[in-house]
């Protein structure tokens, strides 16, 4: 009998997208797949459409019905529904991305030709319907950062998407309470303790960028980077970590292949450094906040106790 693949993703309000991805999901043609989705809590016309979406395709369709919270505590609640299912592999994507047709066979093919490896990053590729400058920009940028080759070095900021369940759960997996940057922990976890960790570079995901204006993409990263002193301290070396993956000293921006994109492409890659600034500052800014005001909050929960 053939190995027993999850497809797993969350997600919430996502009705512009949802039927791409669940419909990628359903034409794969590896026999023994299931998806698991976890919504949390939409109020569009999501749901409908997984559940008409859902009657039409051969693969069995699991959603989880959700109250609204952080998007790590449905993905975490997805993925033990996938352990509880006895899944031999898990995919973890999100539900803006679209899988390459037979993506699920090619995975499982190079998995049975190199079995010491236990997880796959899997490429992506970006690509958006908007033509204003920024949507530009974060296209060309997340395509930068997805030509990497195919060795995944320590310094890698890539999340695996694709892992043998074993492998997976020997890195603790998720942690819920991790609001910013989770979705690489276990990735790194994995490789400081011997995992080997590959790039897929046989298939790939297309992500839908949507439309991204500068000022909602400052926002919506102000409000991880809150959260990220929580990553930070929960992690071994966390601090460490996050600053050798910081966006200037990301070795993958400095591949020759990438250098010559850059020559090609002059204004979107003065966009890209632009947007890169003003993260970095925001960054910066949250990080020493969150350092000066956790001692106070420690000794508040302490007068609590």
């Amino acid at each position: 009998m053939e190995a027993k693949v999850s497809v797993v993703f969350s997600t919430y309000n996502n009705a512009a997208c949802i039927e791409e991805c669940l419909k990628s999901c359903l034409k794969q043609t590896y026999s023994n797949v299931d998806i698991i989705i976890a919504d949390d809590g939409s109020t569009d016309e999501t749901t409908f459409l997984i559940h008409k979406l859902a009657l039409e395709g051969e693969h069995h369709v699991r959603v989880l019905h959700l109250p609204h919270g952080e998007r790590g505590v449905a993905r975490v609640t997805a993925l033990k529904e996938a352990q509880r299912e006895r899944a031999d592999y898990i995919l973890i994507i999100d539900s803006d991305m679209i899988l390459e047709e037979g993506m699920i066979d090619k995975l499982m093919a190079i998995v049975q030709e190199n079995d010491e490896v236990g997880a796959y990053v899997i490429p992506e590729e970006a690509f958006t319907k908007h033509t204003n400058f920024f949507s530009k920009v974060k296209v060309f940028e997340r395509n930068i950062i997805n030509n990497a080759g195919e060795e995944v070095g320590k310094r890698s900021i890539e999340a695996a998407r694709f892992w043998k369940m074993s492998d997976y759960l020997s890195t603790g997996g998720f942690n819920a309470e991790q609001i910013s940057f989770e979705e690489i922990q276990p990735t790194l976890r994995y490789i400081e303790q011997g995992g080997k960790v590959k790039r897929a570079v046989c298939t790939r995901l297309f992500h839908d960028e949507k439309k991204v204006i500068l000022r909602e993409l400052l926002a919506k990263k102000a409000y991880y980077f809150t959260a990220m002193d929580r990553t930070l301290a929960s992690e071994s070396g966390g601090f460490r970590k996050a600053l050798e993956r910081w966006y200037f000293f990301r070795p993958v921006l400095y591949r020759k292949d990438n250098i010559k994109r850059y020559l090609s492409h002059p204004l979107l890659t003065v966009g890209m450094l632009y947007m890169y600034g003003c993260l970095s500052l925001i960054g910066v800014y949250a990080i020493i906040k969150g350092r000066v005001t956790r001692p106070a909050r420690l000794v508040q929960a302490k007068k609590i106790e």
